[in-house]
């Protein structure tokens, strides 16, 4: 595997990454948005 290669998958695992954790977070601060009497 190319050294370019590896670095774009590596690349990719931490996008995915920070894609989970936004969706998590989002989570949260619909959570949060409710909990203060706002809908949606």
């Amino acid at each position: 595997m190319t050294r370019r290669e590896e670095t774009t998958l590596r690349l990719a695992g931490e996008l995915h990454a920070q894609f989970a954790e936004s969706a998590k977070l989002g989570q949260a601060v619909k959570a949060n948005w409710r909990g203060l009497g706002h809908g949606g």
